[in-house]
């Protein structure tokens, strides 16, 4: 059996950079709480509260002296309140999202009505809505387009980490019904790539592993990309997930991973392979390409 990882794969630049902010900061001697879980990985999440750096979900739930933002960003008042309470603020927001979040503020300086494909509920999204000004909308499907007032001038936003193809197919429903509307494209790069690089891999293999948190919205539109392309593809969030009779017959196993999930992860997962293809007499798999953590 030949393992075959995606070209880019795990971490992306904005989660590496909060990590790696988060840590700095417990070397300096600091008591660090992250406002939310720093990324969507329970087992990356276990790995940092075990070093001291610990989740928390409200600003009155921090018991150290300084609190790290996670990539994902927040709401202006949430500043206001930790600078209140006179604690330490890491700002590890990804500048993707601070991009998105200071577009949010100048289109509702400049009168249009913030609409943003994605979905409700992310952190991401109701981070970038506390920097309009005005009422502003979330749809996740272009039939959504029906549900906004009739009487607005959107002003049209991504969430980062939302399937770009969704989000074209958004704002064409959208510029039917308002030909007007200001556009900008707000799907970061590294989804991008990873969702480009994903489809290539799963046209070449038999089945394709997608490493990465079940509630981690990235890794999940990753796996969709992918079961368009290869029906045998699953989400799996550690190595003792895989069912080895899932890959009977699987000749060449793709790995890709969401922007959240550690390289450690990733490597116990080849392993496993390894371990499995030897079991079954197979020779050493060989990894095609070098693929990017990026």
């Amino acid at each position: 059996m030949e393992i075959i990882l995606a070209e880019v794969i795990g971490f992306c630049f904005g989660v590496r950079r909060a990590i790696e902010l988060a840590e700095a900061s417990l070397r300096d001697g600091r008591r660090v709480n992250t406002l939310g879980p720093l990324v969507h990985n329970p087992q990356e999440i276990v790995r940092l509260d075990a070093a001291g750096i610990h989740a928390v979900e409200r600003v009155e739930d921090v018991h150290g002296d300084t609190v790290v933002i996670r990539a994902h960003g927040t709401r202006p008042e949430v500043f206001a309140e930790l600078r209140r309470r006179h604690l330490t603020v890491v700002d590890a927001t990804c500048p993707f999202v601070t991009k998105s979040q200071r577009l949010a503020r100048e289109f509702t300086r400049d009168g249009l009505t913030l609409v943003i494909v994605g979905h409700p509920d992310h952190p991401e999204v109701q981070g970038i809505r506390g920097y309009a000004s005005h009422p502003s909308y979330v749809i996740s499907l272009p039939e959504d387009v029906a549900t906004l007032p009739a009487e607005i001038k959107p002003g049209v936003l991504a969430q980062t980490t939302v399937n770009e193809q969704l989000f074209l197919d958004v704002v064409t429903a959208l510029r039917a019904r308002f030909p007007e509307a200001t556009v900008r494209n707000t799907v970061c790069s590294a989804t991008r790539e990873r969702q480009d690089a994903v489809r290539q891999l799963a046209a070449r293999v038999d089945a394709v592993l997608v490493i990465g948190g079940r509630h981690s919205s990235n890794t999940n539109r990753l796996t969709e990309v992918c079961q368009h392309v290869c029906p045998k593809t699953f989400l799996i969030e550690t190595a003792d997930e895989i069912d080895p009779r899932d890959l009977l017959g699987c000749t060449r196993v793709g790995i890709t991973a969401g922007a959240s999930t550690p390289a450690w992860l990733i490597e116990q997962v080849v392993r496993r392979l390894q371990a499995i293809d030897a079991q079954n007499g197979g020779a050493t798999p060989v990894q095609e390409e070098a693929p990017s953590h990026g």
